[in-house]
């Protein structure tokens, strides 16, 4: 797998012109390694009618890790697009939970300019254990699935999300669902799972509902 280190500083750029298509992911789970704060600072400009997935494995903590990452994504007219994040425990099978300092995840999405959606998700363990009720429980493999769009069609967003939360109702073992945004531009999915291959079926059902919905396509394979 692939490695973030303490100190680093990522910087993504990406620009779709106008019609183009574009699925970004990862050859495998990225870990995060070091006690020095690393950083990852995406942004993507998605032109009129194209269409922009982010599909990366997931993330996987080593102990003490301190890792901040922030994605900025703006949508012209007509454009739509995908981005997942998920996000391991740690290296469970060496008996690691929930043993690094912190994660802090940011999305903020725009149309023309104007923001529609910002999310944020945090994960502190010193301060507060995240496997606590109302948190990840017992679970500790979280994912979340944003589909944004340009057209806002009425009763699409609502389609969109039931599409996602019943994609997600089918996989064994997960406990998930999805929400419209209000702003009518999309909708989002959050899902908890107990193991890394049922977080990526999960993934991967959320996904494909999510791109049919958008696109009337299924999600491809990824190879790994």
């Amino acid at each position: 797998a692939g490695s973030v280190f303490g100190g680093d500083r990522l910087d993504v750029d990406v620009c779709l012109e106008a019609g183009a298509a574009l699925c970004l992911s990862t050859p495998s789970a990225t870990r995060l390694q070091g006690d020095a704060l690393s950083m990852q600072t995406t942004r993507v400009s998605v032109g009129e009618g194209a269409f922009f997935e982010s599909v990366p494995d997931m993330i996987i903590p080593h102990p003490d890790a301190v890792h901040r990452q922030q994605t900025y994504i703006d949508l012209a007219e007509g454009a739509s697009a995908i981005v997942v994040e998920s996000l391991a425990p740690g290296r469970t099978a060496r008996g690691e939970r929930h043993a690094y300092q912190s994660i802090d995840l940011r999305l903020q999405a725009s149309f023309r300019g104007s923001p529609v959606l910002r999310d944020a998700s945090g994960f502190r363990p010193r301060e507060a254990d995240p496997a606590l009720e109302g948190g990840l429980g017992g679970e500790g493999y979280v994912g979340s699935l944003f589909a944004l769009t340009g057209l806002t069609r009425d009763g699409q967003a609502e389609d969109l999300a039931a599409r996602i939360g019943a994609a997600l109702a089918d996989v064994p073992g997960v406990y998930g669902g999805a929400s419209a945004l209000a702003s009518g531009h999309g909708a989002v999915a959050r899902f908890l799972a107990s193991d890394a291959p049922s977080l990526r079926q999960a993934t991967h059902a959320a996904w494909d509902a999510a791109r049919r919905g958008l696109r009337g396509l299924p999600a491809p394979k990824l190879r790994k």
